[in-house]
C-alpha cells in the first residue's frame, strides 16, 4: 500500500476495534474501511414504534442464534408493519424456545445470481489470524471453496488468489450477458486493508484475539460490496512464555562441537540406549565424549563421571538418556552447572503426553525447559542430531546399533545440500535409509518440541548457505508455530531454497469451532496447506511423494513446468541413426526398443538433453531385452549403462531420473545409480509424478 500505515483506514479501523472490541465496534471499524452495511434499525417486537418504508429483512437480534437462517430467524418482510414484526418474533420463539426481545429490520439488498460471498477473519491456533474469502451463503459449508492468506499479503497477490476461485469469472469479468459483480482491483485493495486492520489490532491489543469475524453473505451487487450479516467473537489471549532457541548456538553445536556428554549410559547393560549412543560417539566423534552416571565406573575403558559438575567444561551437546521422571531435575542441574555456556540439550525420554498420564511430568518439564532461556533444547522424545558438513566438529548422535542405517552423504561434503527437520524418529530412520542418493547435510529431530520446533529448524536452514533443500516432516504445530514456519519458508524461498513438507495426522476440531462457518476451517489441513503453499513450500500427502520430490530437489534445480514437447526436427535427425526400424521412434523424444544396445543410450539422451526444449529426463530402463548388457555388473566402463547415465547427468546438469522396472536381480544397478546421485524409482509413472510435483515446487 502506498500510504503510511498511520494514515490508512486500516489503522483507524484497528484503533476503533482496540477501544471498542464489541460487535458495535467491529461494525464501526469495518465502516471505517469503507465497507457498507444496509440501513438498519432494531426494535422491540411488542412495541416497535415507527418502521421504515423501504423493503426490509426481519432478523432476530439475539446473538445466541449464530446461524439464523437455519432456524427461520431471518426472512424478508412482506408488509413491514408492527403486526408482522410481532408475529415473526412469536414464530421464532415457538421454534427455538428462546425469548425474542429485539428484532432488527435491515434494508433489503438485491443480490444477483452468484453474488453471495464470504469475508472472514479466523484465528488459527498455529498460524494466527487468517483472512478467508470465497463463496458465501450456504455454499460456504457445502463447497468450502475459499482462498486463505495471512494479513500482510499485498493486494496484487490477493487478486491472484481471488482470480483462481471458481466464481471469479462471474464476479470480476462477467459471463454471457451478465455484467461483473465486483471490481477485482478495488476489492483486493480493500481486503489488504482488512488484513492490515486485523494485524494492527492484535499489536495494539496483545491481550485479545479476534477468534472469529465473519461477514456472510457479503453481497457483490455490481456496485460497492455490502455486508449483510456480521458475526464477531473476541477472546482473551494466552501468551506463550517460551523463549526461542539461539539458532547460531544450535548450528555450532552440530558442526563445531568439541565435547558431547551423555547422561545415563549403563555400565552393565550393553543394550542400554544411552550406552549404545555413547559407544557410537567413542567410535565416530572426533572430539571429547563423556559419560555421566551416579554410580561411576567405566565404559569401553573410559572413566564415567558421577555428576555434571565433574565435567571439565560445558559440553557443546548434552544428551539426557534418562527416564522421564529424571529428565526435568537433570535439566535444571545442567542449567545450574553451566548456565549459558551449555550448547544444545537432547532429551530422549518419552511418556510426557497427557493421554498416557504424564500431564504433571509434562508441565514440570516444560517449566524446566522455559528456565533454560535461549539454550537450544530438543525433545522430549527425540533421538537424533546429525551433521555431515565435513567439519571435524560434526556431531552424529543416535541410538541405533552400528550398521542398521547408512546415512547418505557425498564427497566432497559441499555436495551435501539437504537439511532434514523431523518430529518422528521412525521417519528419520526410514527417510535416510531409503534415500541413498540424497545429499544429506544435517538433521534435527524435534520430537514433542517443548522448545525447539520445526519452524526453528527451517529458520536455521534459511541461514545456512550450504543448504538448498529443506525436507520437513511434522505431525502437529504448537500455538504460534505455524506463523513462524510460514515466515521461515518465505525466507528460504527468497534465497532460492526448496522446501518440501509432509504433515502426518489430521487436526481434530473441537465443538467450539461450530460457532461459525469460518471457524470450522481453522486448525484444518486446508489452512495448513494453503498458508504454507502460499509461503512457497510444496506440501505433499504421502511418504512416497515426500521421498521422491526431496531426492529430485536435492539435485540441480530446473525452473520449468513438466511438459513433453515434440523434439525439434534436428534432434529427431540426430536420434534416428541410433534407433531401430520396428519399435523405436523419435516422438517421445526417444522410444528405444529391447534390441537397442547400451552404447546407443548415450547419444540418444545426449541429443535430447542438449535441446533447449527439455529440462529434465526420465530414463525408463526396461532391462529384460537382449540389447542391454550393462544392467549387470560391472556397471562402470566404456559403453556400460551405469557410466553412460552418470556421465550424462554430470555433463548436462539437468535432473535425470531413472526407473528400473525389474526384479531383485537388478538391485545392483539401482544401488549404483543411487550412489551416484541419480534417483531411481520403480516405474516410469512414479518418476513422472515425482518430476511433476518437483516442478510445482520450483515454479
Amino acid at each position: 500500500m502506498s500510504q503510511n500505515l498511520s494514515e490508512t483506514p486500516a489503522l483507524k479501523a484497528a484503533g476503533i476495534l482496540a477501544q471498542d472490541p464489541t460487535p458495535t465496534g467491529a461494525r464501526r471499524a469495518l465502516e471505517a474501511l469503507g465497507l457498507r452495511f444496509p440501513a438498519s434499525m432494531e426494535v422491540d417486537p411488542r412495541s416497535p414504534g415507527g418502521l421504515p418504508t423501504h423493503p426490509t429483512f426481519l432478523k432476530v437480534s439475539d446473538p445466541v442464534i449464530p446461524h439464523k437462517t437455519e432456524v427461520g430467524a431471518v426472512r424478508p418482510a412482506l408488509r413491514g408493519d408492527a403486526a408482522e414484526v410481532l408475529a415473526f418474533a412469536r414464530e421464532v420463539e415457538e421454534r427455538t424456545g428462546l425469548e425474542v426481545r429485539r428484532v432488527t429490520l435491515d434494508e433489503r439488498i438485491p443480490i444477483p445470481e452468484g453474488g453471495e460471498a464470504l469475508l472472514a477473519l479466523v484465528f488459527d491456533e498455529a498460524f494466527g489470524p487468517v483472512v478467508v474469502f470465497g463463496e458465501g451463503g450456504k455454499l460456504t459449508e457445502l463447497r468450502r471453496t475459499v482462498a486463505r492468506w495471512q494479513p500482510g499479503t499485498p493486494a496484487r497477490r490477493i487478486a491472484e488468489l481471488l482470480g483462481r476461485l471458481p466464481l471469479a469469472r462471474a464476479w470480476f469479468t462477467g459471463y454471457r450477458s451478465a455484467a461483473p459483480l465486483a471490481d477485482l482491483k478495488a476489492l483486493s485493495a480493500r481486503l489488504e486493508s482488512f488484513g492490515e486492520m486485523a494485524r494492527e489490532f492484535h499489536r495494539l491489543r496483545p491481550d485479545l484475539v479476534i477468534r472469529d469475524l465473519e461477514i456472510n453473505p457479503l453481497a457483490l451487487t455490481g456496485a460497492e460490496p455490502v455486508a449483510l450479516d456480521l458475526l464477531w467473537t473476541v477472546e482473551a489471549r494466552t501468551q506463550d512464555p517460551a523463549t526461542r532457541p539461539d539458532l547460531e548456538r544450535l548450528s555450532s553445536s552440530m558442526n563445531q562441537a568439541r565435547a558431547v556428554a551423555v547422561v545415563g549410559p549403563s555400565t552393565t547393560d550393553p543394550g542400554n540406549l544411552g550406552r549404545v549412543l555413547y559407544e557410537r560417539l567413542l567410535a565416530d566423534f572426533q572430539g571429547q565424549a563423556w559419560a555421566i552416571n551416579p554410580r561411576g565406573g567405566e565404559i569401553s575403558g573410559r572413566p564415567v563421571f558421577r555428576s555434571l559438575q565433574e565435567l571439565p567444561q560445558a559440553p557443546d551437546v548434552l544428551v539426557l538418556a534418562l527416564p522421564a521422571r529424571l529428565t526435568a531435575p537433570t535439566l535444571r542441574q545442567a542449567r545450574e552447572a553451566f548456565g549459558q555456556e551449555l550448547g544444545t540439550v537432547l532429551m530422549l525420554a518419552s511418556g510426557f503426553d497427557e493421554t498416557s498420564g504424564g500431564a504433571a511430568g509434562a508441565e514440570d518439564l516444560k517449566a524446566a525447559v522455559r528456565e533454560m532461556g535461549c539454550t537450544p533444547v530438543l525433545g522430549p522424545n527425540t533421538m537424533a542430531l546429525y551433521s555431515k558438513t565435513g567439519s571435524p566438529g560434526d556431531v552424529q548422535i543416535d541410538f541405533l546399533p552400528k550398521g542398521r542405517m547408512e546415512v547418505p552423504s557425498f564427497d566432497p561434503p559441499s555436495q551435501n545440500n539437504t537439511a532434514l527437520v523431523l518430529q518422528s524418529g521412525a521417519r528419520f530412520v526410514s527417510f535416510l535409509d531409503r534415500s541413498p542418493s540424497l545429499g544429506f547435510r544435517w538433521s534435527i529431530m524435534v520430537g514433542n518440541a517443548y522448545q525447539t520446533d520445526a519452524a526453528d529448524g527451517v529458520a536455521m536452514a534459511a541461514r545456512d548457505p550450504g543448504v538448498s533443500v529443506v525436507a520437513v516432516y511434522l505431525e502437529g504445530l504448537h500455538p504460534g508455530a505455524g506463523e513462524r514456519l510460514a515466515e521461515a519458508v518465505r525466507e528460504c524461498r527468497r534465497q532460492g531454497k526448496a522446501v518440501v513438507i509432509q504433515k502426518g495426522g489430521r487436526t481434530e476440531k473441537g465443538a467450539a469451532t461450530a460457532r461459525s462457518h469460518t471457524a470450522s476451517m481453522s486448525g484444518s489441513t486446508e489452512v495448513f496447506e494453503a498458508l504454507l503453499g502460499e509461503a512457497g513450500a510444496l506440501v505433499v500427502e504421502c511418504e512416497t511423494d515426500f521421498l521422491d520430490v526431496v531426492r529430485l530437489a536435492s539435485d540441480e534445480a530446473a525452473r520449468q513446468g513438466l511438459e513433453m514437447p515434440p523434439p525439434p526436427p534436428q534432434v529427431s535427425l540426430e536420434l534416428k541413426p541410433y534407433l531401430g526400424e520396428i519399435l523405436d521412434s523419435t516422438n517421445n523424444p526417444a522410444d528405444v526398443g529391447p534390441a537397442t544396445p547400451d552404447e546407443a543410450h548415450g547419444p540418444v539422451l545426449d541429443a535430447a538433453l542438449s535441446a533447449d526444449c527439455y529440462h529434465a529426463a526420465v530414463v525408463a530402463v526396461m532391462p529384460h531385452g537382449n540389447g542391454m548388457k550393462g544392467i549387470f555388473p560391472p556397471y562402470e566402463g566404456e559403453g556400460r549403462m551405469g557410466t553412460i547415465l552418470v556421465d550424462l547427468a554430470r555433463r548436462h546438469r539437468k535432473p535425470l531420473v531413472a526407473s528400473v522396472n525389474g526384479g531383485a536381480q537388478y538391485e545392483g544397478l539401482r544401488r549404483f545409480l543411487e550412489g551416484n546421485r541419480i534417483p531411481v524409482l520403480p516405474d516410469a509413472e512414479r518418476a513422472v509424478r515425482a518430476l511433476g510435483l518437483w516442478s510445482r515446487l520450483l515454479r
